[in-house]
């Protein structure tokens, strides 16, 4: 069986959004674009729980939901593929997907291949722990760890000795879980997700200098294709007007993240 899903929105999504099931055939586009496929939003989808995932035969997540939102606005059936992040832009770059989800930062070397869209919302640093830390120097001289290519391991590493990277997010919770690690930095809606349920606490770490992406933390954006303009301008806008109206803040804070990091500043990349 295809791993390429299709889906039809459903008729109490079609009315949440205003259009009932008698006036779907005559939407009218919020916006003017072509996507790859006439009719069809094509999705490049990582299962990256909570910023993206399948469920119930849908794009869901933070991500999903806004662009289920933007593409019923603008008339469009999603499909999609579930992928791993290099497919997923690969995807996107090569011309085989519209659109790719999963939290994506907006670093310099996608920025090369994609069209970044605007920021969508922060991907806050937080201390995952039983203790309830929440600054940097209260994680001094504890057992710290946190997952390989994050842009805050280098200081880490040089704050705390003896620190430890993990080769993914996973990895990561079930050593603090067993007990074998004190804490753990990590982004805050993976954090939420895999401890959830157990006694570690999530917190935000509280801005301090010494570490980089507290202060400014990372930022997400949606990735686009370059060849396509028209889609990319609708996003960003569809995007500003989601953020205005305090629809971005909601999603969040209906899968347990800050509804602060809806508020994104202006525009940066990760070198």
């Amino acid at each position: 069986m295809s791993a390429i899903k299709t889906f039809l929105f459903s008729a109490a999504l079609s009315t949440a959004l205003g259009l009932s099931a008698a006036n779907a055939q005559d939407c009218k586009p919020a916006h003017e674009f072509q996507p790859l496929k006439a009719g069809k939003l094509t999705v490049a989808l990582t299962n990256t729980p909570p910023y993206s995932l399948e469920k119930d035969g849908k794009i869901s997540g933070i991500d999903g939901e806004l662009v289920t939102r933007f593409a019923t606005e603008n008339c469009l059936e999603i499909t999609y593929d579930i992928l791993n992040y290099p497919a997923a832009v690969s995807a996107v770059q090569s011309g085989r997907a519209d659109i790719a989800l999963g939290g994506f930062y907006r670093t310099a070397a996608r920025d090369k291949v994609t069209s970044l869209s605007v920021p969508v919302y922060l991907d806050q640093l937080s201390v995952a722990s039983v203790e309830g830390y929440d600054t940097v120097d209260a994680l001094v001289g504890k057992k710290i760890g946190t997952v390989e290519g994050y842009d805050w391991v280098m200081q880490m590493e040089d704050l705390y000795e003896g620190s430890t990277t993990y080769p993914s997010s996973l990895n990561l919770a079930q050593d603090l879980q067993a007990g074998r690690l004190d804490a753990a930095l990590e982004g805050f809606g993976a954090a939420v997700v895999l401890n959830a349920g157990t006694d570690v606490k999530v917190k935000l770490l509280q801005p301090d200098e010494r570490i980089t992406a507290t202060v400014n933390p990372s930022q997400t954006s949606f990735l686009l294709s370059k060849s396509n303009e028209a889609l990319v301008s609708a996003m960003n806008s569809s995007i500003e007007a989601y953020r205005a109206e305090g629809a971005i803040a909601k999603v969040l804070e209906s899968y347990g993240l800050d509804p602060s990091a809806a508020e994104v500043g202006e525009g940066r990349v990760i070198e």
